[in-house]
């Protein structure tokens, strides 16, 4: 017992007399920070690159090994450092910061976990690159800067509390600009601890708690840095909106793909998609299906708010046998598998144009049977998942085809997502983005739009005056402009770095070369009764909102022309309608703002009840004015299949591109779909209801 002291005190000087060494203590560090190592791999990192240095790196991995700070795993012959290295890290770093405070200087904790001596030069470089002042300027902002941090009682500052104090020098001496490229982003600690207590409520748990911190960075990075101050200011009041700010300078926001104009050799996969699979040329079915999926998964990555496969009959067509079951059980899969790609809530959700094409050689008896086969998977698909990421667009059933109508019908009940397009001439996305705005386009393209404005705002400011009204509408539709603009060249450059290399190396799938700029009005219906009154008739809010829509398309038509840029406008749903409403009950009071709607927003989307014919007539005056795309429910919750065929005939006779919506309320406990005025769930009996969306 009388030796154990003089061992332990031994063992003790041992290990101070290994570690005395930087070169051994470099290693330790390397191996907490990288994990387990290779030999080659952990000399190279500590910095013994030339051979003659071999010998000297072995002597001090040997000493570390020998002293149990390191372990070797023999099996996959890989160095680790053992939970006695990591507590003399932790004992190191302890010391190095207690003899930092009895020092009497400054030091700074930077980001690398370290401890350095304050330099004020770090300060000039900072204020000189990033900042772009003057020298002697910013020798001069250093100095007063220098003199503030010396006064402060601390045992180490940190280099964003530097900047903080620096920003706000700036701000005294009236240096906005300069503070603004200064400016550092990211989240304050309160905020990310309320992210993490609310993430137990979110449908996509720690993915998208990662998701919505990278976007509150570049929300920040986009505003500050990217946009000019005065569309900054602009979505900052409420006078336009942009959508999805963490994503909006990163991905373009519909990708419209003509399945039949896939390269017969396949699709390229290679410099930043190496670790992609493959999409050959289909040879079957099955094939040709999982070209789909492998191409939504890489698309998804790209693309922000939809991907709208045009052609998909043409693509399947010649690999569909006479064996419906094994065509059916290849569909649903698909299906299935696409959905489970874009299943997080941040991915882009994905739509099948039915339509065929013009000079197509299907026989109308073979198509009838093919779309019957499509329906009933998708039936079968909508059935296994609670809110379907899938759409559907079809022409108009034929009223000769009683069972695809009925077919249709129970699907849009049991909360399928379907939309109508009559009109041959026209491309729509399930959102309603109208890709034949683009002339001359038979491939694919990217759209980008998630620009809206705040249409009742500007009619309350107008006092009733139509006219001024509009003047407004294009003065605030020049920022607009100046918005998509700017993001073009964002997405151009992002594309032509690499870091959206499907859309950078496969240009005859999906064109970049003439991207359509869409703006999207929100409260149409809202500003026509502030300059109106709500007793306007049908007709005379048509005619109003024909001269609005005129008057903005002239403006913009006039816009493009002098940028060279292929732009529309657009009536359809996005972010803005609540965020808009609140901001202006706030300016404006509840009194003054009109609010039409049970959900407390302005209107986007247009819903057309089965026996509203006046309004139908009032909307086919002015809808089909915007070019850029429009969204159109027909409600189905009260209908019958009777009255629902009716409506169907009725309103495609007038408006060629139209969804479906039934209301139904999905339960958060077992994912059962109830009816919409259902108070507890039918399946469970469980009172956690949600509204089901309107896609």
């Amino acid at each position: 017992m009388s030796t154990m002291p003089y061992k332990t005190s031994k063992r003790v000087r041992t290990i101070y007399s290994v570690i005395a060494s930087s070169n051994r203590l470099d290693i330790l560090r390397i191996l907490n920070s990288k994990g387990p190592l290779s030999y080659s791999e952990l000399k190279t990192l500590a910095g013994f690159k030339s051979k003659k240095e071999s010998g000297k790196f072995a002597y001090h991995l040997r000493k570390l090994v020998k002293q149990m700070l390191v372990t070797l795993n023999r099996s996959e012959r890989r160095y680790n450092v053992t939970n006695l290295g990591r507590l003399i890290l932790n004992l190191t770093r302890q010391i190095e910061e207690q003899s930092v405070i009895e020092s009497g200087k400054i030091y700074v904790r930077t980001s690398k976990e370290m401890m350095e001596e304050f330099k004020p030069d770090k300060i000039l470089q900072a204020l000189v690159k990033e900042a772009g002042m003057p020298v002697d300027l910013a020798q001069k902002m250093t100095s007063e800067a220098e003199a503030r941090l010396y006064k402060f009682q601390t045992s180490y500052l940190t280099a964003p509390l530097i900047r903080e104090i620096v920003n706000a020098l700036l701000i005294e001496h009236g240096y906005e600009e300069y503070r603004h490229k200064l400016t550092r982003i990211g989240l304050p600690i309160h905020d990310v601890t309320q992210m993490l207590k609310q993430s137990t409520r979110s449908d996509n748990g720690v993915s998208s708690l990662v998701t919505q911190t990278s976007k509150e960075v570049f929300s920040e990075y986009l505003l500050l840095n990217q946009l000019s101050r005065d569309v900054t200011d602009k979505h900052l009041s409420g006078d336009i909106h942009i959508s999805n700010l963490g994503v909006w300078g990163l991905k373009p926001d519909t990708a419209f793909v003509n399945l039949s104009s896939l390269p017969t050799q396949g699709i390229k996969v290679k410099g930043k998609l190496l670790s992609s699979v493959k999409i050959n040329k289909a040879e079957n079915l099955s094939d040709s299906i999982t070209n789909i999926v492998l191409l939504t998964t890489e698309l998804s990555k790209e693309i922000n708010v939809e991907i709208a496969y045009k052609n998909f009959i043409d693509y399947i067509i010649s690999f569909i046998d006479n064996k419906a079951s094994n065509s059916k059980d290849n569909l649903v899969q698909m299906f299935k598998m696409i959905s489970q790609v874009v299943s997080d809530g941040t991915s882009p959700f994905v739509s099948l144009n039915l339509n065929v094409q013009k000079n197509s050689k299907i026989e109308n008896k073979q198509l009838v049977k093919l779309y019957k086969l499509i329906l009933e998977s998708y039936e079968e698909y909508i059935q296994t998942i609670a809110i379907p990421k899938i759409t559907l667009i079809l022409p108009l059933i034929d009223s000769q085809n009683p069972e695809l109508s009925k077919k249709l019908f129970t699907i849009i009940k049991k909360g399928g997502y379907i939309a109508i397009n009559n009109d041959v001439k026209n491309n729509f996305s399930y959102t309603g983005i109208n890709k034949s705005m683009i002339k001359n386009s038979a491939g694919g393209n990217i759209v980008l739009h998630a620009v809206s404005i705040n249409l009742p705002r500007l009619a309350y400011e107008s006092n009733k005056d139509d006219t001024y009204f509009r003047a407004k509408v294009n003065l605030i539709l020049k920022t607009a402009i100046s918005a998509l603009s700017t993001r073009r060249e964002i997405i151009d450059d992002m594309t032509g770095k690499g870091l959206l290399p499907l859309l950078n190396i496969n240009t005859g799938i999906i064109s970049s070369q003439k991207i359509p700029l869409i703006i999207n009005f929100t409260g149409l219906d809202e500003a026509i009764d502030s300059l109106l009154g709500t007793k306007s008739t049908s007709k005379e809010r048509g005619k109003l909102a024909g001269k609005i829509i005129d008057t903005a398309m002239e403006e913009i038509t006039n816009s493009g022309k002098k940028l060279g840029e292929e732009l529309g406008l657009s009536s359809i749903v996005d972010d803005s309608a609540k965020r808009f409403i609140d901001i202006d009950i706030e300016k404006f009071g509840k009194a003054r703002v009109i609010n039409k709607s049970d959900s407390k927003e302005y209107q986007q989307s247009i819903i057309l009840d089965l026996d509203e014919q006046e309004k139908i007539n009032e909307v086919n005056t002015y809808v089909n004015k915007f070019k850029g795309g429009y969204s159109i429910y027909v409600d189905t919750t009260n209908s019958t299949i009777k009255n629902f065929q009716e409506i169907t005939n009725k309103i495609s006779q007038k408006i060629g591109f139209f969804k479906y919506h039934c209301r139904l309320k999905v339960c958060i406990s077992c994912a059962y779909k109830n009816i919409h005025n259902a108070e507890k769930c039918g399946n469970c009996n469980s009172t956690s209801l949600r509204e089901y969306p309107v896609n």
